[in-house]
């Protein structure tokens, strides 16, 4: 089986598009979302609509749609960007796109994999786990009965090991770049970011989970150009930081 594991779209529609086009080649099998589907971008209901109705798809909820269904709280924690990035999406989003994301789930546990936004601990506490956080990547594994772990919400491809090691550095991880695992290995796996992308990738990118190989690959697109989304973006209300981060 080959499963395709992506996260944070972020209403970038065009990045979606090409995802979805680029992972139809690769004969995948099956979907996993890993949140944030809406926040930052110009399309979220198109977004929400697209990603919703993928075939043998697991989605999980991620801090952006727990801000749409928290406003005080998101009000509270969330950076001034991302709160009038909320804002604004919660004016454009329909009904049936705010009654889709009220029923996701923080996590989902599916055979060897554990689908979460941000931590299996206390998974709607919204910790970065990145490279330097060997605490927080063993504590989330700890907290995972699956041998693998996936999470986004960084934005940056990362893999780790139960002590927190990266098993390969972050900024060593290209297009292609391949895992192979072993039956014993207890790991968390970041694809990176579809719709806004950070770090030294700066295109979007997921992985593909191939189970009859055991191999996990990070796939780039670099063939994405923020263009089109940023003028869009730039023609709406969201703050123009949305935009700066698809242009630099």
């Amino acid at each position: 089986m080959k499963l395709a594991v992506f996260s944070d779209v972020h209403s970038n529609l065009e990045a979606l598009e090409l995802f979805l086009e680029h992972s139809s080649h690769l004969g995948v099998e099956e979907y996993a979302c890993l949140g944030d589907i809406i926040g930052y971008g110009p399309n979220p209901n198109e977004c929400i609509a697209t990603v919703s109705s993928l075939e043998n798809i697991d989605i999980v909820m991620g801090n952006h749609e727990w801000a749409i269904l928290n406003p005080l709280e998101a009000s509270l924690t969330m950076n001034p960007m991302a709160h009038d990035a909320i804002v604004w999406t919660q004016q454009q989003l329909s009904e049936q796109s705010r009654q889709y994301v009220s029923g996701l789930d923080y996590k989902i546990q599916k055979g060897p994999f554990t689908f979460v936004h941000a931590s299996a601990f206390e998974p709607d506490r919204w910790e970065y786990l990145l490279a330097g956080n060997s605490a927080g990547v063993a504590l989330c594994l700890l907290h995972s009965v699956s041998r693998m772990t996936f999470v986004g919400h960084t934005h940056r491809p990362m893999i780790a090991d139960s002590h927190g090691e990266s098993l390969i550095p972050t900024g060593r991880i290209k297009d292609g770049t391949t895992y192979r695992y072993s039956d014993s290995d207890k790991i968390l796996v970041n694809p990176g970011s579809i719709g806004q992308p950070r770090g030294e990738f700066r295109k979007p990118s997921y992985i593909t989970v191939d189970t009859a190989s055991n191999e996990i690959t990070w796939h780039r697109l670099d063939d994405y150009d923020p263009k089109r989304t940023v003028e869009k973006i730039l023609a709406t209300d969201l703050p123009a930081e949305c935009a700066y981060y698809l242009n630099r």
